[in-house]
């Protein structure tokens, strides 16, 4: 009889702590209204045809990265790193030149000035780096050839 009660009482100290360390709660990154559409049949946004292809749009705070993944999925994220939102160099990019990920920096040329080092894959995931929040991604729907980004 002895061993139930710590079974349980096991069970719900496991269940408590996992709660508290999956809820990072909101994003650091402020909240903008975002609504816009994209046509994918035009020549400024054919990259976006082929999987591995983005580019980069405005809105958002510090701008939008639309993006298709291998998978043939298209993603949009606010270009504002989570960890350091409000500093100058806080800006996500796609990693050069394999553009397989995102970073937070900017470049010269080739190399680059990371910001905060921290990386993330094409799904917004924390891949590396000090940043415990991914990108703040944005809805996207498609109809036809026009992508709509919103949130």
């Amino acid at each position: 009889m002895k061993k139930v009660p710590l079974y349980l009482f096991f069970l719900l100290f496991v269940s408590c702590s996992c709660k508290k360390n999956n809820s990072l709660g909101p994003s650091p990154v402020p909240y903008v209204s975002v609504y816009t559409q994209i046509d994918i049949s035009t020549p400024l946004y054919g990259n976006l045809n082929t999987p591995g292809g983005f580019v980069y749009i405005a809105g958002g705070n510090k701008g939008i990265i639309v993006l298709q993944d291998f998978l043939q999925n298209f993603w949009a994220f606010d270009r504002t790193c989570p960890y350091q939102p409000t500093a100058a160099c806080g800006i996500i990019r796609m990693q050069q030149p394999d553009y397989t990920y995102m970073v937070c920096g900017s470049y010269s040329g080739q190399k680059l000035d990371a910001c905060c080092a921290s990386t993330f894959g094409l799904d917004g995931t924390v891949t590396h780096g000090p940043s415990t929040y991914p990108l703040k991604a944005y809805r996207v729907s498609q109809s036809g050839t026009v992508l709509t980004i919103s949130n």
